[in-house]
């Protein structure tokens, strides 16, 4: 086994067991850190493509700014007379029926860039992008900025309840 191989296996575990805590703990910091499991994993998958600026964007934005809000959002978050955050929802084959959709839509749509489980060369991640992303990146990015204002507003409305 090479160490290429051995790379790509590596941050694909790491993607599978964060991913795997998130959807099957019931402890919110678990499921933050499984969260940051699984976007290290991800970073790793843009080293091994050979996307350096990619990964350490990701280690910046996602696993530094993103799980800080998490922890701010589990902070505020509803909470029993014992302390613990309480979780209201279940889950529930409705949640896993969207999830292996979208993973199929996104298999069969990059199904024509990736011809194998590891690229013949660094092209495969250019491909890959080029995919999933292509003309679309302006509002890719306006979509985070949403969701971001969205977040912002949440926190606002939830803190401006708890006052009164």
């Amino acid at each position: 086994m090479t160490l290429t191989i051995l790379a790509f296996a590596l941050s694909g575990l790491l993607m599978a067991g964060g991913a795997a805590v998130v959807a099957l703990t019931r402890d919110l910091m678990r499921m933050v850190i499984g969260l940051g499991t699984f976007l290290l994993g991800v970073a790793g998958m843009f080293l091994f493509y050979g996307q350096a600026f990619l990964a350490t964007a990701q280690v910046f934005v996602y696993v530094g700014g993103v799980l800080v809000l998490f922890v701010f959002a589990v902070m505020v978050v509803h909470r029993s007379s014992g302390g613990r955050p309480v979780l209201e929802s279940r889950h529930d084959i409705g949640a896993a029926v969207i999830a292996l959709g979208v993973s199929g839509m996104v298999i069969l749509s990059l199904q024509d860039s990736v011809g194998g489980w590891l690229p013949a060369s660094a092209s495969g991640g250019a491909a890959i992008a080029t995919e999933l992303l292509g003309g679309h990146l302006v509002v890719f990015e306006l979509l985070g900025a949403l969701l971001l204002a969205a977040l912002v507003a949440v926190l606002v409305i939830v803190g401006a309840g708890e006052r009164r």
